[in-house]
């Protein structure tokens, strides 16, 4: 435990010198701040009309920091509202694809042979399948619902950490620690998720961090399409399709939700590299 303790304080230690690291953690940790304080930090509400004549597109300015939209919505509390879909969708949905990959690329990795050839030609099978298509497909399928929507991106996600934590598992099924359990008389299923997963953690972890961004454009890409979370709940990608129309006369309908993805698709991305370079497998062998 003590040797466990040291690679992860020394992943730490590492992961504070890194400015980039520090700037993505500190995105990301301000974003969820503002989710969970939405109601706090505006005075409006996300979904109610405004006085269409007077209200509708209007301009930045001192009480509408960010412009309204074309029913006179306030922008800012929409993009505030929004983050909480944006971020919750793709938080859950990684957590979800994270959970599947990670166990069926540990079995894999741990039982190989048949089990594994199978298992990895689904994955591949899976993969060739162009994803955008497989989600408008079973969108069109079933009622659009935020949990819908949640429950396909994860679903299709699995497979990239499923191929990671096999290799990972494969590189640790021979370790004398694995050795020493199957001799105490140690079961597949404890091996795997008493010794195997928890020692591929940060492989794991890192994995999500990085997956965030992609999931928060993808469902930006959904919602753009008309396919994503329904109206007049706000998502981000839904605020700069409902602006396209009018990028060149309400220019900040679209211009700052899409700003606001950017900034947290850059945020996760450098907490994920800043997360893998400090806690490289590799540096631990």
């Amino acid at each position: 435990m003590s040797g466990g303790r040291s690679l992860w304080s020394a992943g730490w230690a590492r992961f504070r010198r890194n400015p980039l690291a520090m700037a993505g953690a500190i995105t990301v940790l301000v974003l969820y701040l503002v989710a969970i304080l939405a109601p706090a930090l505006t005075p409006y509400d996300p979904v109610s009309h405004g006085d269409l004549p007077q209200m509708r597109h209007q301009p930045p300015s001192k009480d509408h920091p960010l412009g309204t939209d074309k029913f006179g919505r306030d922008v800012l509390t929409r993009m505030v509202y929004g983050s909480r879909i944006s971020l919750t969708v793709s938080f859950l949905a990684v957590a979800l694809s994270v959970i599947l990959g990670s166990i069926i690329g540990a079995v894999a990795g741990y039982t190989g042979g048949f089990v594994d050839a199978v298992l990895m030609r689904m994955v591949d099978a899976l993969m060739s399948i162009p994803r955008l298509f497989l989600l408008l497909t079973c969108i069109a399928l079933f009622s659009r619902s935020l949990l819908l929507v949640t429950l396909l991106l994860g679903a299709t996600g699995w497979m990239s950490t499923a191929r990671l934590v096999r290799a990972q598992i494969l590189t640790l099924k021979n370790r004398e620690f694995i050795s020493a359990a199957e001799a105490l008389g140690a079961g597949s299923r404890r091996i795997v998720l008493r010794h195997l997963i928890p020692n591929a953690l940060t492989v794991i972890i890192v994995s999500a961090t990085l997956r965030i961004g992609l999931i928060i454009l993808v469902e930006a890409a959904l919602s753009f399409l008309g396919l994503g979370v329904p109206p007049p709940t706000p998502s981000w990608g839904m605020m700069v399709y409902e602006g396209r129309e009018v990028l060149l006369d309400a220019w900040w309908v679209s211009t700052f939700p899409g700003l606001a993805i950017v900034v947290t698709v850059v945020g996760y991305n450098l907490l994920g590299d800043g997360l893998r370079d400090s806690f490289d497998p590799v540096r631990f062998t």
